[in-house]
């Protein structure tokens, strides 16, 4: 694909199966998997949002100064509670920026002073773990083997909204879709399974079992005696009646596996479920039981060519974090005052993670100081203590990797910086105003990028050169992988009448919270089966109040939220609901299928 002079590219850096590339006039080039389109959120719209909400200056308690002035009072809060106990200065980052400079390499100072870290557990961290338990990687198919499949499983995953460029592949294809709903991906199949919400793991065993007892096991699978006296246990009219999938369709889907062998997507929705785990570890044998290898696809990101995440941040070789939160567990920590400073970048956590709420009270009644760094006026931005502003990645350099495509991009600015100063600075001159002068921050960034890509057989002076490089699967999955651990699965606990799952979903405007600036904000809204108004959803953890609108493709029992409104009609977060429960496998936080019961407001 570079066999033609490109001068100039650039990467969509978010949390996107996509990972779209651009040229210096940002156009998507033309290569497989790009193929020349991208989606509603890049392209002209990525170039409007940069120019709104930005962050153009440094902000203490709300009072403009200079980046200098800013980062010697952080140097100066840092170093108060580094004197008592570092560990309660938490840094929490996540996806906002998927590069490795912007993302990883901040991570060293934190590493360095002995600050807590968040798990980095709320996405895809379940699904990895499972389905390396079982197959020693998680990694699984590639683009290029996507388009040897003339069918495909997209088991909770809303590839028509969310991985335009995936939909793309099987467009003329038939395609199955497996969701709590009838979703905009379930419409456009060709087929569509409507599960309950926790419960895909219980269907998964429907399926296996179907395929054991039928003899329609085309592949090998260790342990696989153990698998077939595991699901030997279950009757099919109990795996229905759990999963509320009719047995007929069960032995459907079973027969559709062994007959069409289809590629089976599996969403990172599931990971935030009630035993997501376990499903997702189950969805992944299936493939293997038809006589698949790599007959599944979750995401790549821990595969590509060994890129040394650990070495960026300095986390294992040099230096580590003495303290883990889970993000489950994170407004717990935040109430009970075990944190004094909060330090988020690349992540906007008063609104994502759980109980984001806490995050609010503790900053407003002064029981906690919050730092971010951020390009735009973020919920978290609007609230902090201490704002610096960020360059977007139009304004940076940076390398780019993705979690579907094989491509490692050198991203280079097309858009002058608006004012801000970029992660790795920001933490070298906090650093330099602490007198730390550790290896780890005297590094050259550029050399540590440069060691932690060159296992991939790539130097960083090459990809500087070709732009673009496709790099090699260093992780293959086992060709017989191990039908254990076996699955421990709970059923869900029935609803009474007034009780609903709340179900979050991806919106086709927006990437998790960002775009507002270009489409507004989204009105607190729950679609379902039932009602109508304003409602409070209330649970153990807290209560939101939200406009219920009916929609016939929401089963009853159900109530769907787009990611991308998580304020209520009262401007608290919707994540005051969630968390506390935590996934086998990763820790991953509970956020899907959380149950809250519906009370209806008159205004």
């Amino acid at each position: 694909m570079t066999d033609h002079l490109i001068n100039m590219v650039i990467a969509c850096t978010r949390d996107c199966y996509d990972t779209c590339i651009f040229d210096e006039s940002y156009r998507p080039l033309n290569i497989f998997p790009i193929n020349g389109f991208t989606c509603a959120r890049g392209g002209k719209a990525d170039l409007i949002r940069n120019e709104r909400n930005r962050v153009t200056s440094a902000y203490i308690d709300g009072k403009e100064v200079s980046i200098d002035e800013a980062i010697k009072y952080v140097a100066k809060l840092f170093r108060e509670v580094i004197k008592r106990d570092p560990a309660r200065i938490l840094r929490t980052d996540y996806d906002g920026n998927q590069s490795l400079l912007t993302w990883y390499f901040p991570d060293r100072l934190f590493n360095v002073i002995g600050a807590s870290q968040t798990d980095r557990s709320i996405c895809s961290a379940e699904g990895h773990a499972a389905i390396r338990a079982h197959y020693g990687t998680s990694m699984g198919a590639l683009p290029e083997d996507f388009v040897e499949y003339r069918a495909a499983v997209f088991w909770a995953f809303p590839a028509s909204v969310s991985a335009p460029h995936i939909w793309a592949l099987f467009i003329k294809k038939f395609k199955v879709a497996i969701d709590v709903r009838l979703s905009d991906t379930a419409r456009k199949s060709d087929r569509a399974i409507i599960v309950r919400p926790g419960t895909d793991v219980f269907l998964a065993l429907g399926v296996i079992k179907v395929l054991i007892e039928e003899g329609l096991v085309e592949g090998r699978v260790r342990h696989f005696e153990d698998l077939a006296g595991y699901v030997g246990k279950f009757s099919l009219d109990y795996l229905s009646r759990i999963s509320g999938v009719p047995i007929d369709d069960i032995r459907w889907l079973a027969e559709f596996y062994h007959d069409y062998k289809p590629l089976t997507l599996i969403g990172f929705a599931l990971g935030r479920s009630l035993n997501g785990g376990d499903a997702i570890g189950m969805i992944s044998l299936i493939p293997a039981l038809v006589g698949l290898e790599r007959g599944y696809y979750y995401s790549n990101s821990l595969g590509w060519g060994g890129i040394d995440f650990d070495y960026l941040r300095g986390g294992l070789h040099m230096a580590k974090s003495p303290r883990v939160i889970p993000m489950a567990d994170f407004g717990d920590y935040i109430e009970r005052g075990e944190v004094d400073i909060v330090y988020a970048w690349n992540e906007n956590p008063v609104v994502t993670l759980p109980g984001g709420d806490k995050l609010i009270e503790a900053v407003r009644e002064s029981r906690a100081t919050l730092i971010v760094h951020d390009p735009y006026w973020s919920e978290t931005a609007k609230l902090a203590n201490v704002v610096i502003p960020a360059p977007t990645f139009l304004e940076k350099y940076d390398v780019v990797y993705g979690y579907w495509h094989d491509y490692l991009v050198y991203n280079e600015p097309i858009k002058s910086p608006r004012g801000g100063i970029t992660e790795v600075d920001l933490v070298r001159r906090l650093a330099k105003e602490l007198g730390i002068s550790h290896p780890l921050l005297l590094e050259d960034p550029w050399d540590a990028v440069d060691k932690a890509i060159r296992p991939t057989g790539i130097t960083l002076g090459e990809l500087r050169d070709r732009k673009v490089v496709r790099i090699k699967p260093r992780y293959l999955p086992a060709n017989e992988p191990d039908a254990l651990p076996l699955p421990n699965p709970v059923e869900p606990s029935e609803l009474s009448s007034n009780e609903v799952r709340l179900v979050f979903t991806s919106h086709p405007l927006y990437t998790n919270t960002q775009f507002r600036e270009v489409y507004g904000n989204l009105e607190s809204v729950v679609y379902t089966h039932d009602y109508e108004g304003v409602f409070a959803l209330e649970n153990e953890f807290g209560v939101v109040r939200v406009r219920a609108v009916r929609d016939s493709n929401v089963p009853s029992g159900v109530a769907l939220i787009y990611k991308s409104s998580l304020i209520d009609l009262d401007g608290k977060p919707i994540n005051a609901l969630t968390g506390r429960v935590k996934g086998r496998y990763a820790g991953t936080p509970l956020l899907n299928g959380v149950k809250v019961r519906i009370k209806k407001l008159f205004q």
